[in-house]
């Protein structure tokens, strides 16, 4: 049902009945039965006594972990957005760092939405802040708050790392896992911690990352130049990649190597022999040789240049270059330095003059991202296996 999934849509007040509810230092049974006494009123309004209840949608759970005020706001806004096309539950978990008791405050929101027939009930909302040892057992507060028979998204926001024992809790009620890997204190380490939910094919555990999906206009781009029925065989003849990212130091590497993992992937090489260069740093850079048994090796570079207009880890550049037979080629794909939403690509081919074109580089907004991740299903085959080609690279970078 979660693959209905499309944009974001915001409806006029005057079609949304809402029922709204807070209180502070409860306990989860009050706010189940506050919540099941809001879904009730919205049902049974203007029923007739011999009429049939509204009904309740829901075609899934989504669970946000959430650290500051200006993120609860924001995926309130984008929940209600996402509720008027696709109905859902959601769990908004504020967690404080205070230390000390345990104690529970609780926010809901329900809403019913006018549609074709009826007013079904389309949104129901949970904002729980959660002070105290209770942070570190987010199962026991969640879990019974799901609706059952629909898939559980767990949308983590946060920097830590997916071992530490309030996310291995949190995983225990959740089919897929969404994350921003570009956030993470360490990305390298962070997606090596993906590779090893996404190793195990009967896995319970799905991934998306938001990371992954911004690298699509370049994988769109590298896909589109061998397309070409005449130029898939150059394919075969690749024999350099160079992938440059804006920072300075090797986890700004980390996106770099995803998109280098996912040509190794897609090509059958085995990457080795992964060294640093340079001596790391703002000059700093990871080389390596990849390819398969029997074939010219493939010479791999991940360069890190200083940025400032750009974030951590955002792509630079992409180069592919090669020879198969008596023709050369390279693709140059750049983005330009200040930051502005275009790249140029260059393609030259032998001795021809070489063709340029100027390419849109969309900005994703992060509910584009959030809806494509829920649209997307539990397994994205080709991410897990960019995460498996660029093992040994995020290895390297992580260390």
């Amino acid at each position: 049902m979660a693959q209905t999934l499309g944009g974001l849509l915001e409806l006029h007040a005057d079609r949304v009945r809402a029922r709204r509810w807070k209180a502070t230092d409860v306990d989860l049974g009050t706010v189940m039965e506050k919540l099941r006494e809001q879904e009730m009123a919205l049902r049974e309004h203007d029923a007739e006594d011999q009429d049939h209840p509204h009904p309740r949608n829901c075609v899934l759970n989504l669970v946000v972990g959430l650290k500051d005020q200006h993120r609860t706001t924001a995926c309130d806004t984008m929940v209600g957005k996402l509720a008027a096309a696709h109905p859902l539950r959601a769990i908004l978990v504020r967690l404080h760092a205070d230390e000390g008791p345990s104690r529970l405050d609780a926010e809901i929101t329900t809403e019913a939405h006018q549609l074709l027939h009826g007013f079904p009930v389309q949104r129901e909302q949970i904002l729980l802040h959660v002070r105290g040892e209770a942070g570190q057992h987010l199962a026991s507060l969640v879990g019974p708050l799901l609706v059952p028979d629909v898939p559980t998204y767990l949308w983590w926001s946060g920097r830590e790392h997916l071992d530490e024992g309030k996310v291995r809790d949190a995983l225990r009620f959740t089919d897929v896992l969404i994350v921003e890997s570009l956030h993470f204190d360490r990305p390298a380490a962070g997606l090596l911690e993906l590779a090893e939910l996404v190793a195990d094919p009967d896995a319970p555990v799905g991934v998306s990352d938001f990371r992954w999906a911004r690298l699509w206009p370049w994988r769109d781009a590298i896909s589109q130049f061998f397309a070409p029925a005449g130029r898939l065989a150059l394919l075969r003849g690749l024999r350099e990649v160079e992938i440059s990212a804006a920072g300075t130091d090797p986890d700004s590497r980390a996106g770099a190597a995803l998109l280098a993992g996912w040509l190794a992937n897609a090509l059958g090489w085995r990457v080795r022999d992964v060294r640093e260069a340079d001596g790391g740093g703002a000059a700093g850079g990871t080389q390596a040789v990849a390819g398969v048994e029997g074939a010219d090796p493939v010479r791999l570079g991940l360069r890190s240049v200083a940025n400032e207009r750009l974030d951590r880890g955002d792509l630079l550049s992409v180069r592919l270059a090669g020879r198969s037979g008596r023709r050369s080629y390279s693709l140059v794909v750049q983005r330009h330095p200040e930051g502005e939403r275009h790249v140029h690509v260059t393609i030259e081919m032998d001795d021809a003059p070489p063709l340029r074109q100027r390419l849109p580089l969309p900005e994703i907004a992060e509910s584009d991202l959030l809806t494509h991740a829920l649209w997307s299903g539990r397994r994205d085959r080709v991410f897990a296996g960019a995460l498996r080609g660029a093992r040994p690279l995020l290895e390297a970078l992580a260390s």
